[in-house]
């Protein structure tokens, strides 16, 4: 009997006495989009606050595809230790289940939220040789050259997508998808002309937007940025329905230890308490630095809306 409830001590013990070593090696954040996009930025700003902190380095692994599923299911597959996060989207988290015919994880079973670190909104960005100098000057030449105007995005169901599906059923259009393997290749189309319009993440387009290689029309929060106080909210702009705020998150796989989970939270939220919060709001980003528990429910309200948004927009899933 006394062996038996040892063995049972033991079993709680080892997870444990893990946590209270973690990190004793170096952690991989797999980013499960191309180097560039605002997903892989806040990665590595967060992996360098976790990298002070914790005395070990914290090395982004970008691993694209598949809208953000191969590096996400790369993850949900690999030890639950704590030692392969993921950082991803909301496409990763919440929306891509619902873009494919056989997905190949369910996030909410797949893994563990750790924290929704930060939200963003899109800018709506036009390359600076367009005529275009308004939403309601896009709106007009998108009716004139019905299912002309290109669009890009990172991908189908990203926030980019979305952001643009929503736009047109608001301002009653009809534009071309070009769906991308990541937000920076798209941009650098747009830059080259070779598609018309992209909401893109407000990080990555934001210093385009600063140097005039990108002509910005307006912005998707509820509010306008600080950092380009003279681009209008699309509100403003005239679509007085019209708000999206995407959002990035870090999860580990499904059964990583509590501890473990609740370490990595720690450290994150004692990051976005100083020097962190500081370069991601230079960014435009709006540091959130829930608890695991809020960011798991909120991935399940997003995964609801999500899927009534891919309904909506008569999206078949691949």
């Amino acid at each position: 009997m006394l062996s038996k409830l040892a063995a049972v001590l033991l079993a709680f013990a080892v997870p444990c006495a893990a946590a209270q070593d973690y990190p004793h090696k170096p952690v991989r954040l797999i980013v499960p989009f191309p180097p560039g996009g605002s997903v892989d930025l806040v990665a590595r700003l967060v992996g360098k606050s976790l990298q002070d902190a914790l005395k070990q380095p914290f090395v982004v692994d970008n691993k694209p595809g598949a809208s953000g599923n191969v590096g996400a299911a790369y993850v949900a597959k690999a030890p639950p230790d704590g030692y392969t996060l993921l950082v991803g989207s909301a496409g990763v988290f919440a929306a891509n289940q619902f873009l494919y015919a056989n997905p190949p994880f369910d996030p909410l079973q797949a893994f563990a939220p750790i924290m929704r670190i930060v939200d963003q909104p899109n800018i709506l960005v036009v390359g600076h040789q367009s005529p275009v100098h308004s939403v309601n000057e896009l709106i007009a030449l998108a009716k004139a050259r019905a299912g002309k105007l290109s669009f890009g995005s990172a991908s189908v169901g990203s926030a980019q997508h979305f952001s643009t599906e929503i736009f047109m059923q608001q301002a009653g259009v009809e534009l071309l998808h070009v769906p991308y393997k990541g937000g920076a290749p798209a941009l650098v189309d747009l830059m080259g002309g070779q598609i018309d319009m992209l909401f893109d993440t407000s990080p990555t387009a934001l210093p385009y937007a600063r140097s005039g290689k990108l002509r910005a029309l307006a912005i998707t929060s509820r509010q306008r940025s600080p950092l380009l106080p003279d681009v209008p909210t699309m509100k403003e702009a005239g679509l007085p329905d019209f708000e999206v705020v995407t959002w990035t998150g870090i999860a580990a796989p499904a059964g990583t230890p509590q501890a473990v989970i609740d370490r990595l939270n720690a450290a994150i939220k004692t990051a976005l308490r100083g020097e962190l919060r500081r370069q991601l709001e230079e960014t435009s980003l709006i540091p959130v630095g829930d608890s695991p528990e809020a960011f798991r429910e909120f991935m399940r309200k997003d995964a609801d809306s999500y899927a009534r948004l891919v309904k909506a927009a008569r999206i078949t899933p691949q």
